[in-house]
């Protein structure tokens, strides 16, 4: 026995199921009690949001021979004809493959022909903004002035790609996006007709997880519904969408506020190993922080389609987590989603991602300062500053660079005193020669980098590592291999100069800048440059942190 999706099911049959598309029916209706039905539309919007249908409704309308009130009697021949998809007086053709200048001759040929059972023949073409262009002119006439018996129903979800010359010939509707809570009332209208039983929290999931799309909505719905056997429950829900549960996503930010990288790295290796796809994790990651960053600044969650347990959890994490932090999490979720695309391990990538923003954490309390001591800087940054110190003590240094990086990366002894910046902030002694000085404040530069907002050039920077200085003037930067936009942007005029008026500034020396591809083995300096080479400051943090080592 065959067996009809929901979608297909409960495709409205009537104006009033139409979910929550008042201002395009009212429209419709209007002109069908006034008999004033233009010869073309345009129904633009998102995905699922019943372009199709509607389209379909009008064709009924405009065809039926029993109207009431703008509504079809779906009993009529055409409106049984049409529901069933066998009218011949109702032409649906679908643009994308049907997009050639061929196919929109025969329809001019064909529109030249009276309807059989109805008044009118309508032609519904759908994606119409896969046509090309050829096809669009030669669809252009006809859609102009078109026999009086011919309706055209143009549906789209980019609109902005259909030339305006077509456009202008049309009506244009949009249709908005559901919310949670149209889909969330519609699905509980289609269960319980169905007699079967539901959490209130697993169709909360389900309208999330449609994103605006009641057909995506209904598929989701049929899933869970063979899933559970009838019932709809929320740990079904969350198995059959692959979605973090919520406890993982509240461990996971309470990691963030308590900055416990063991922990946050442990999660992404149970989602790793319970099969999760990484690139959905931050996903995952980014709309919690969304909703957290709602109602941290004092937004309504009636309207984020979270479980009440949900919201409960959030609501107690907002009080422990910056908006600042929250923006920063957004930021390094979609860097990491954008890098994860040409990387071999994408787990890496969240990881190395979620360590960067950790160590870059930051807080302003009167002028730009670091943070207070926490875990992480008295593990990762404290150690890494020992060492950049004791470095600068066995090359001959006068003492200045270590005050400098205690000073940066916020050791405890330091007092708690302001990062120095690039202007008050003495040249490093040149004892082992010009490059050994660009290395000791590479670290320094990237910091006051991050200090003084030049994110773009200090993004650019990261994969970067000093390789020689040729000449005393030429610095060559080493990028690992796949970094090929890093190396191009690092070069444009912008981020250059500002490398290099930092650079001039610590060093009191004036480099140009040149770029090289490390090889994927060791290389120059005995290291790959990305994130296997041990010098890397995230790798040095994580390896002091885990008690780990490279491989």
């Amino acid at each position: 026995m065959s067996y009809t999706a929901l979608y297909r099911t409960w495709r409205p049959n009537r104006w009033e199921d139409v979910v929550n598309q008042k201002p395009v029916i009212k429209i419709l209706q209007n002109a069908l009690a006034e008999n004033k039905v233009s010869h073309a539309y345009l129904f633009s919007g998102p995905r699922g949001t019943g372009k199709t249908t509607v389209a379909r409704l009008l064709a009924k309308s405009v065809n039926c021979t029993k109207l009431q009130d703008s509504e079809p009697c779906n009993a009529c021949d055409p409106c049984e004809a049409i529901s069933a998809g066998t009218s011949v007086d109702v032409m649906e053709i679908d643009a994308a493959s049907n997009r050639g200048i061929d196919e929109m001759r025969s329809l001019r040929e064909s529109v030249r022909y009276l309807p059989v059972m109805g008044r009118y023949k309508v032609y519904i073409i759908d994606e119409v903004h896969m046509l090309t262009q050829e096809a669009f002119n030669a669809l252009l006439k006809t859609l102009e002035e078109p026999p009086a018996h011919v309706i055209f129903i143009l549906a789209t979800t980019a609109p902005h790609k259909i030339p305006v010359t077509i456009t202008s010939r049309c009506q244009r509707l949009e249709f908005r996006r559901l919310s949670i809570r149209d889909i969330e009332s519609r699905l509980e209208q289609i269960l319980a007709s169905q007699g079967a039983e539901w959490e209130e929290g697993a169709l909360r999931l389900v309208a999330r997880a449609a994103e605006g799309s009641m057909r995506d909505a209904l598929s989701v719905l049929d899933l869970c519904l063979a899933y559970g056997d009838g019932k709809v429950l929320e740990v079904d829900v969350r198995e059959v969408l692959g979605a973090a549960p919520s406890e993982t996503m509240g461990e996971f930010f309470n990691a963030i506020a308590a900055r416990d990288i063991a922990r946050l790295l442990s999660i992404t290796k149970e989602c790793s190993e319970r099969g999760k796809d990484m690139g959905e994790l931050c996903h995952e990651i980014g709309a919690y922080a969304r909703d957290l960053l709602l109602a941290t600044s004092g937004g309504s969650t009636a309207d984020l389609g979270r479980t009440r347990q949900e919201v409960e959890t959030m609501s107690a994490l907002a009080r422990t987590l910056s908006e600042d932090m929250l923006i920063r999490v957004l930021q390094a979720m979609s860097g990491a989603a954008s890098e994860m695309r040409n990387s071999d391990n994408p787990r890496l990538v969240v990881d190395m991602s979620l360590l960067g923003l950790l160590l870059d954490d930051q807080e302003e309390a009167g002028g730009m300062r670091k943070s207070e001591p926490r875990a992480l800087v008295a593990t990762g940054e404290a150690a890494a500053s020992t060492r950049r110190r004791k470095r600068a003590r066995a090359d001959g240094g006068d003492g200045e660079f270590d005050a400098g990086a205690a000073s940066v990366s916020g050791d405890p002894a330091d007092g708690g005193a302001s990062e120095a910046t690039p202007e008050s902030h003495e040249p490093l002694p040149e004892t082992g020669g010009l490059f050994e000085t660009v290395t000791r404040v590479w670290d320094l530069l990237l910091e006051h980098l991050q200090k003084d907002r030049k994110i773009q050039a200090r993004a650019y920077l990261l994969p970067a590592r000093p390789l020689r200085v040729d000449d005393d003037r030429l610095l060559v930067l080493g990028y690992p291999q796949g970094y090929a936009t890093h190396m191009e942007q690092i070069l444009s005029q912008p981020h250059k100069q500002v490398v290099q008026k930092y650079l001039e500034r610590l060093t009191k020396r004036k480099l140009d800048l040149c770029v090289e591809v490390l090889n994927n083995h060791k290389g120059e300096g005995g290291a790959d440059g990305g994130m296997g080479d041990e010098s890397h400051p995230l790798v040095r943090a994580a390896v002091d942190i885990l008690d780990g080592k490279v491989t």
